[in-house]
This record gives C-alpha cells, sequence and structure tokens, in this order.
C-alpha cells in the first residue's frame, strides 16, 4: 500500500502475447507533465508534503488504464516505472516521423539544387 520502489521480474521467458504498445504518440500527448503543491490535511492518505513533479492518474487512466490503481480509500494512484514503456514507444513513433521529414527535405533540397 505505500509507495515502493522495487526491481520487477522482466525477463523475456516470463511473457506471453507480447505486442509494442499502438499509438503511443497520441497517448502521451493526452498526459500532462506537471508541478504542483500537495495539499495538507490527507496524511493518512499519503507522506508527500510540499512542491512536486508529476502526471495526473486520471488522464493516464483514460490512456492506459493498466497503469492506474485505484486504493482502497478512493483515490488513485499512477505505476510511474511503468510510463517508461509508453514513454519509449512514443520516442520511437517521433523519430519515424523526424527520420521520414529529414527525407524529404534532403529530397527537396536536391530538387532545388541545394
Amino acid at each position: 500500500t505505500a509507495d515502493i520502489v522495487a526491481y520487477y521480474s522482466s525477463d523475456n521467458r516470463l511473457k506471453e502475447n507480447i505486442k509494442p504498445i499502438n499509438d503511443a504518440l497520441d497517448k502521451v500527448k493526452k498526459i500532462s507533465g506537471n508541478t504542483y503543491d500537495w495539499k495538507e490535511g490527507f496524511e493518512d492518505i499519503h507522506s508527500h508534503t510540499g512542491e512536486d513533479v508529476g502526471v495526473i492518474a486520471q488522464e493516464v487512466e483514460a490512456v492506459m488504464p493498466q497503469l492506474v490503481t485505484t486504493r482502497e480509500h478512493g483515490y488513485k494512484a499512477v505505476q510511474y516505472e511503468k510510463l517508461t514503456a509508453l514513454l519509449i514507444e512514443a520516442i520511437k513513433e517521433q523519430q519515424i516521423k523526424i527520420d521520414n521529414l529529414t527525407i524529404e527535405v534532403e529530397n527537396l533540397k536536391k530538387q532545388k539544387g541545394l
């Protein structure tokens, strides 16, 4: 129930039905990265105080519901470490777009004799 970071088993031999995350860039575009201040008076729910950085659980839940859990007190929590897979696929999608645009620019330069 606490916010604990640990290693997770990730060996390929333990997995089946492996599929890349589709439309990862579109999913990332629907999640906002934010700075915020934790509200006081919720010490029974979390131990965070002051200014912080993160995402909004409801936004993540809308695009990747398996990364969000609703705890027994009704508040949502994000498995931040699992956002990495989404970000990796989004970067790869973005790189394909960049590579295609680079080729297009080079072709246009050649057509113009530049």
